[in-house]
Parts: C-alpha cells; sequence; structure tokens
C-alpha cells in the first residue's frame, strides 16, 4: 500500500482516525468491559499506579488507592481521561510518522477495526444496562423509606432513581429500546438502525444524567460519542432521507479481512462471542434479581405512625431521645429485613431484624452493633393499628401505631385513564 499522507486534510483524518483508535481501547481496559460475567477488572488495570501518579504530579490531585471511586466522575476518572489523551496523542504521531516511514497506509483496516470495535462494545454495553431497566434491577423498586423520604432530602440522582423506579412502563419500554438497539448494532446490515435507534435513546439518557446530575455523566458521554461515530458513516444517508427527501442506497459495514480464511475465522469468532456473551449476561441478570428478596414478612411491612406510647409507665415525661417518633419496617427492593426507628429529637437508628408472624416477635438487631439486640412483641388490632411493646435498654416500652403500607400513598395511584371517575 502507498503511502497517503500527504495532504494536510488526509494527515488530519488519519490522525484523528488513529487517536480515536487508541484511546476507546485505552478507555475500554479494562473498566469497560462490565459486560464479562466473574471477572475484578482491578486485576486487569494497568492504570492505577499510573494514573495517581499523573493526578498528583501534574494536577495536584492526591488520591487514596482505596478509595478511587472509579467510575463515579471522581478525579480519578478525569485523571485517566486526560492521561490516555495524552498517551494516544504520542502514540498517534508516532504511529503516522513509522507509517510515513515505511510507506504504508493503513487507514482502512484501522477504521474497519474501529468500527467492529465500538459495534460490539457500544452493544453489550447496552443490552446488558437495557435488561437492567427490563428487569427493573438498575433503578431498584419503590419502597415505604423512598415513599417517606421528603423531596428536599434528595440529591438530583437518588431522585432520578425514585422517577426511574415509579414508573414500570417507561423504565422497561427504555431498557427495550437499548435492548433492541444493542442487538442491531451487533450485526453489520443492521448497523445504521441500531446505531440510530442508539443516538436517540443515548442523547436522552446523556441530557437526563447531566440534568439530574447522576453519577456516571462520562460514561454515558463516552457511549454517546462511540454511537456518533459509528452512526456519521452513515451521514449521507441521513442528510438525504431527513433533509433532501431523496432516494438512498443502502451501505454496510466495512469488512476487515476480505480473504477467504480471514472470512471462516470471522463465522467461527462471532457465534463464540456471542454465546459467551448471552451466558455472562444471564448470569449478570440472575445475580441482579437476587437483590430482589421476596417479602416474607408482607403482614407487618409498611410505615408505624407512633400515635400513643409509655417509657417505664411513663406517657408524659419522656424525653426525646427516648421517645418514639416512628418505625419503618422496611419489605421491598434490596433493603428486606430492615428496620429505620426515628426518634422525636430526628434521630435515627437501623436494625436487621426477623419477625416470627404466628408467635407476633420481631427480634431487632443493631446495624452498628451486632451484640445490641432487643425483642418486641405487636398485636394487630385492625388493618391498621398495631401495638408494640418489649424492653429496649432497660427501658420497658409500649405504643401505638398507626400503619401506612405502600397502597395507601397517592404516588402508588395506578393510571387513571379518566381523571374525574373515582
Amino acid at each position: 500500500m502507498n503511502s497517503d499522507l500527504k495532504t494536510p486534510r488526509k494527515l488530519l483524518k488519519s490522525f484523528l482516525t488513529r487517536f480515536t483508535l487508541l484511546y476507546f481501547i485505552f478507555y475500554i481496559y479494562p473498566y469497560g468491559f462490565e459486560y464479562i460475567y466473574g471477572i475484578e477488572r482491578d486485576d486487569f488495570s494497568i492504570w492505577r499506579k499510573i494514573t495517581m501518579w499523573f493526578s498528583e504530579t501534574f494536577l495536584g490531585w492526591e488520591l487514596n488507592e482505596k478509595l478511587l471511586y472509579n467510575g463515579i466522575d471522581s478525579r480519578y476518572d478525569y485523571s485517566r481521561f486526560l492521561l490516555i489523551a495524552i498517551l494516544s496523542i504520542i502514540l498517534t504521531i508516532l504511529w503516522i510518522f513509522i507509517e510515513s516511514k515505511l510507506k504504508k497506509n493503513y487507514n482502512t483496516k484501522v477504521k474497519s477495526f474501529l468500527r467492529i470495535m465500538l459495534r460490539y462494545h457500544v452493544g453489550f454495553t447496552l443490552v446488558l444496562y437495557g435488561f437492567g431497566k427490563v428487569f427493573m434491577t438498575q433503578f431498584g423498586r419503590m419502597d415505604v423509606a423512598s415513599l417517606e423520604s421528603t423531596i428536599g432530602e434528595y440529591s438530583g440522582m437518588s431522585f432520578l432513581w425514585t422517577f426511574m423506579s415509579h414508573s414500570k412502563l417507561y423504565t422497561m419500554t427504555t431498557g427495550w429500546v437499548e435492548v433492541v438497539g444493542g442487538v442491531l448494532i451487533l450485526f453489520r446490515r443492521t448497523t445504521f438502525l441500531g446505531s440510530f435507534i442508539l443516538f436517540i435513546a443515548m442523547f436522552n439518557v446523556v441530557i437526563i444524567d447531566i440534568g439530574y446530575d447522576v453519577s456516571v455523566k462520562m460514561f454515558a458521554i463516552h457511549l454517546f460519542v462511540m454511537d456518533v461515530i459509528l452512526l456519521w458513516y452513515y451521514r449521507k444517508v441521513l442528510i438525504n432521507m431527513f433533509v433532501f427527501n431523496k432516494n438512498t442506497e443502502s451501505k454496510n459495514e466495512p469488512i476487515l479481512f476480505t480473504n477467504v480464511k480471514s472470512k471462516q475465522i470471522r463465522k467461527f469468532i462471532k457465534p463464540v462471542l456471542l454465546v459467551a456473551y448471552t451466558i455472562s449476561l444471564f448470569f449478570f441478570t440472575r445475580m441482579s434479581l437476587g437483590y430482589y428478596k421476596t417479602n416474607d414478612n408482607p403482614s407487618i411491612t409498611g410505615f408505624f405512625k407512633v400515635n400513643e406510647q409509655r417509657i417505664n409507665g411513663d406517657s408524659i415525661n419522656i424525653p426525646n431521645q427516648k421517645k418514639w417518633k416512628s418505625l419503618l419496617i422496611n419489605g421491598s427492593s434490596w433493603q428486606i429485613g430492615n428496620i429505620t426507628v426515628q426518634k422525636e429529637n430526628n434521630s435515627k437508628s437501623y436494625y436487621s431484624f426477623k419477625a416470627d408472624t404466628i408467635s407476633k416477635e420481631i427480634i431487632l438487631k443493631n446495624r452498628r452493633d451486632s451484640t445490641n439486640t432487643f425483642t418486641l412483641n405487636y398485636k394487630q388490632s385492625n388493618k391498621k393499628t398495631f401495638v408494640f411493646n418489649g424492653v429496649i435498654e432497660n427501658d420497658t416500652i409500649w405504643f401505638k401505631t398507626q400503619r401506612k403500607t405502600k397502597e395507601d400513598y397517592r404516588l402508588m395511584r395506578k393510571v387513571r385513564w379518566i381523571r374525574d371517575l373515582k
């Protein structure tokens, strides 16, 4: 192949293509391999030490190796982005220099390999995250703890998570869009349609992540940029379709290897990759669903507001630090088996518990001190009224409560097609 790097325009294109390839190779390895089940990505990382050195030397950020907060828009992340960009620039210049000396030009191969890498990475990643939405595992599920929290206590991200967990229809629909787009992008003949679908989906994700200050903004932006690069190949098709309303000719993805032997290898490798990914996806989904255990105690789950109470027989002279304000027994999401006690001074204590609904007994264990346990007995007068009693830290307690379940909250009402029909 003759050198084709003589004109400034061609030189710039060659530089950008090689820089993009190197940057995304460095970016993806190894933290981008989220879709490979069972690996600890930090074990394969070459970036920790060098990124910490780069961050401290050139940016003045001293990082704690045990608390790097990788993947959540941390100083470590931004340091690594800058580092791999600089390395990519240096290596690209060296690459082009060597090619010019050898009078070779691998532009076509580089572009093809870049597109294949991005197609599989974007496809695998978004199918994984798409199924996280389809099975309602990415954002969790609405529980009593969320319903009792006030909006002012939320960060933008936790507010978004609550918003997304509220509507199965919306969340599952956006998940299926990502799954369908991710699957289509894995195949050459449907890459255009897949990248177009994912462009719309990821544009929405990026805007939401920025608008709600989600801690993975740069993760979403990188995926969006990858998809834009894939869609850029079809820019003339898009312009003719949506701007000039012209007929367009089909355009397929370029093939990296064209000889017979390479085609045979490709036909073997692709099915193996897809089968391995499907198995990995199955285990990821099973693991995620495992966080959402069945509520073993639905009869006592809810928010209990304390209306009457006695401590050591006294119902009047009770210090605020001892006076109970509410009791929250969680029974959904990943917080199953947790109790939150709020005192009158708004301090909170957190417990794990085991309940015996036959003997009407709850054993609580302090989450900070597992040796601190106590037992509450309860009686249910009706569906809403519960009476609790027991001995806590040498104090004999008795309190009468009013129970609220998820169904009692306005936010949990179903979709109403006729608004004024009660």
